[in-house]
């Protein structure tokens, strides 16, 4: 260490004072402190002191006890909080536990109800169907004997069932008709409609439940309705001549009322190629433009028909007098035309008809004469697709009128003349 200029002072002499202060330093500070000197303080000074303590404590006490209801209230407020959404949740759940209970009290009775009500529709149904059942057997004891007599599989039963049903409404729709007939507020044609629905709705019943017993019902209940839907055909063809009808409507009820009816009697065919010979000993030839069925009358046969056969070569079949139901003895006769001299007549028993004039292959048949001259029998006999024209004005005046009229276009016959010709002949003669 670099010393001062000054240090020449003995080293030894430095270090003892150094000592010495430090020693003098010890021994202070081991020796106490002296003490304090208390001060005098005025009285006034020391009232004022304790009072603005006092203040002092309690604003101190104030401020602890509001912080301290502060915190009670807080703590309060807290409960009550919580005391309140425990209510509410109690609330929710027994609202929920009573709304579920309402609900399944709502299902149980709502199915209660659909029980009953279920119940009550099938008792009704039930009363129904019997009601419709009485009904039925009352309307057709017959028909309802050869239903419950049938043994019938579930899916034929359901056919039946349906048919029965339409059966039914056509009955009602049938006597709705009948009384505005009455009452003079219906048309023949509508009756008539009714009539051959019903008797189709019949006819079909008895064709599903077959039996031996129910064969003369079946051929009864279908005569009848051949026998309407030939009329329903003659009212078309008086309605088309008055024209109250089209052509069109009349070729579509006949497409819609014309029905094959064959049943015959004749051999097979295989048995008549077998033996190379024509049917009933006639020739066949080319399709016949018109053929007439005339009854065995004196005035429709011998003043139109063969006056039609013998100056218009138009041939005729000749049925039998008797317009009552035909029997399979009966025998029909066929005239051909003036050019097929040497075949004029051949006859064949009355079934086989329907055969003959499909054999025959006419483009038109003209009928002569209403029910009284010919059964609606042999109105069935012309075959499905060949045009059907019918003449039964009780006059026949009116008819060869009609007849001249319908032949206008083709043959332009007299026959209207024809017939005066002879209703004065026959005056002469009876003058005579």
């Amino acid at each position: 260490m670099k010393l001062p200029k000054y240090s020449s002072v003995p080293l030894c002499l430095i270090l003892c004072a150094l000592a010495v202060s430090s020693f003098a330093a010890d021994e202070a500070a081991d020796k106490p402190a002296p003490a304090a000197v208390p001060v005098a303080v005025p009285a006034a000074e020391q009232a004022d002191s304790a009072g603005k303590t006092a203040e002092a404590t309690k604003a101190e006490a104030e401020i602890v006890k509001r912080r301290s209801d502060a915190e009670k209230a807080e703590i309060e407020a807290a409960r009550e909080a919580l005391k309140a959404e425990v209510e509410k949740a109690k609330a929710k759940k027994e609202a929920e536990a009573k709304a579920a209970e309402e609900k399944a009290k709502a299902e149980a009775e709502a199915k209660d109800a659909e029980e009953k009500a279920k119940a009550t529709a099938e008792e009704k149904k039930k009363a129904a169907e019997e009601k419709v059942a009485t009904a039925f057997e009352e309307r057709f004891p017959e028909l309802a004997k050869a239903i419950a007599d049938a043994e019938l599989s579930a899916e034929k039963q359901a056919e039946v069932d349906v048919l029965s049903a339409n059966l039914m409404a056509s009955s009602d729709a049938l006597a709705e008709v009948t009384a505005r007939e009455a009452a003079g507020n219906a048309q023949p044609a509508e009756k008539l409609d009714a009539e051959i629905e019903c008797l189709t709705n019949y006819t079909a019943i008895l064709a599903a439940v077959p039996s031996p017993e129910n064969e003369t019902l079946l051929a009864d209940k279908q005569l009848e309705l051949h026998t309407a839907r030939e009329d329903r055909l003659m009212l078309a063809q008086k309605e088309f001549e008055e024209g109250k009808i089209d052509s069109d409507q009349l070729r579509e009820l006949e497409e819609r009322y014309v029905k094959a009816d064959t049943v015959t009697e004749a051999e097979p065919v295989k048995t008549a190629k077998e033996r190379k010979e024509p049917f009933w000993g006639y020739k066949k030839h080319k399709p016949l433009p018109y053929l007439v069925i005339v009854a065995n009358y004196r005035i429709p046969r011998k003043v139109i028909a063969e006056y039609l056969r013998t100056e218009y070569d138009v041939p005729y079949v000749l049925l039998p007098s008797n317009p009552g139901k035909p029997s399979k003895d009966d025998q029909v006769y066929f005239s051909g035309g003036k050019k097929n001299s040497g075949e004029l007549e051949v006859a064949l028993p009355a079934p086989q008809l329907s055969q003959f004039i499909a054999y025959l292959r006419p483009e038109t048949v003209i009928i002569l004469g209403n029910d009284s001259y010919i059964n609606p029998v042999y109105r069935l006999a012309v075959p499905e697709g060949i045009r059907k024209v019918e003449f039964s004005d009780a006059e026949w005046k009116v008819n060869t009128a009609r007849l001249d009229e319908f032949f206008r276009r083709t043959l332009k016959t007299d026959l209207s003349d024809h017939y005066l010709d002879y209703l004065q002949n026959q005056d002469k003669h009876n003058a005579e």
